[in-house]
């Protein structure tokens, strides 16, 4: 009959050989996971093509506040998605982010890599999104800054859709690649710069007004001429254009524009806010004003409507793409709506430049 003390070494060597082989799988899984990465790396280095995965990380991680957001992005854990960045950067030979530094910010091979790249891969997901659910025939994707998305157009597309049942999807970009990748079917730029193959109907030709506040937040009055002018801050959007340069040159200043560093704005809204606050004078411009224009806070400074040498225009994709029923349609509307536009311009420029006609009352004298 066994001992009782037999039995419970018995379990305990059990136990042991138990460990013993977990650990050893354990160590053969370990060993196994490490060598179908290393496998997947090493076939994808010899791929003239990075892995989908690992770009699709890095435009996340070029636009995103961190590589954690970025992270949450892709469901990934914050680890993982740093092994995606740094295959990509074994893959590309270089490094895309500079690390030097608290936050992140790409290295000039980044920014390079992402100027290419991201049309590419947005390009792939319109022409997979195209093939799950197929785009109406009258459909299209409009690229354009987010000021004029905003202030001028989004409220017009329901009348469009009312009268034509063209949709229109607003892509906010000034990417000359999303044009002609195809990621857009048209777009509507100023100042922007194109090849000469690239097919395009003026929309608008532009001119500006200044405009700022009555009295401004460092207490002097508004400019009255242009003299007065260039001795205030001149407000303006970071992206081109550049529409102080051309309303300068037109006025016939003497000189290049002056220039007061940390007055420029992401997008005309807030530039046009800054300006109704006090901090500084813009340049009123058909359409992007349109709402602005009925701020009370906001008034003409002077009476000088000035060409800006640029204009609205309406980019298409391909020759092909500017003669569909569609797209036509869709420009005629675009040349109508401007031109009322314009008209609601007009008839504000015809009430400031009333105002500046009428002279001054006199200064009263007290008798003495």
């Amino acid at each position: 009959m066994p001992h009782r003390g037999d039995h419970a070494k018995r379990k305990v060597r059990n136990c042991y050989c138990a460990a013993y082989n977990l650990k050893r799988r354990c160590a053969d899984i370990d060993d196994w996971l490490e060598c179908r990465a290393n496998a997947r790396f090493t076939a994808a280095m010899l791929r003239k093509v990075p892995p989908l995965g690992a770009t699709e990380a890095f435009l996340l991680a070029a636009r995103a506040e961190s590589f954690r957001v970025a992270a949450d992005e892709m469901a990934l854990s914050p680890s993982a998605f740093s092994r995606r960045i740094q295959q990509l950067e074994a893959f590309v030979g270089l490094a895309l982010f500079d690390r030097s530094q608290p936050g992140m910010r790409l290295t000039e091979a980044g920014a390079r890599y992402l100027a290419e790249v991201e049309p590419a891969l947005e390009t792939i997901r319109r022409v997979t999104a195209d093939l799950r659910e197929p785009k109406s025939p009258l459909q299209l994707r409009v690229g354009l800054s987010h000021s004029l998305a905003v202030i001028w157009l989004m409220r017009r597309l329901a009348g469009l859709y009312q009268e034509s049942g063209i949709q229109v999807e607003l892509v906010i970009t000034r990417n000359l690649q999303a044009l002609k990748s195809g990621a857009v079917d048209m777009a509507i730029w100023a100042g922007t710069e194109v090849g000469s193959d690239t097919p395009f109907d003026k929309v608008i030709d532009l001119e500006g007004v200044p405009v700022s506040a009555a009295v401004l937040a460092d207490g002097r009055p508004a400019p009255r001429n242009l003299e007065e002018l260039v001795q205030h801050k001149i407000l303006s959007v970071r992206p081109p254009p550049d529409f102080w340069q051309g309303w300068f040159a037109s006025a016939g200043y003497p000189g290049p524009p002056p220039h007061q560093p940390g007055t420029g704005f992401e997008t005309s809204h807030m530039m046009y806010e800054a300006a109704a606050s006090g901090l500084g004078v813009a340049l009123a411009v058909p359409l992007l004003t349109e709402r602005c224009l009925d701020d009370p806070r906001l008034q003409a400074c002077a009476d000088a409507r000035h060409p800006l040498g640029l204009a609205y225009s309406l980019y298409y994709s391909s020759s092909e793409m500017a003669k569909r029923p569609h797209v036509r349609a869709f420009a005629e509307w675009l040349w109508r709506e401007a031109d009322e536009g314009r008209q609601g311009f007009d008839r504000w420029w015809d009430g400031v430049h009333t105002r500046f006609s009428v002279p001054e009352p006199p200064a009263c004298k007290i008798a003495g």
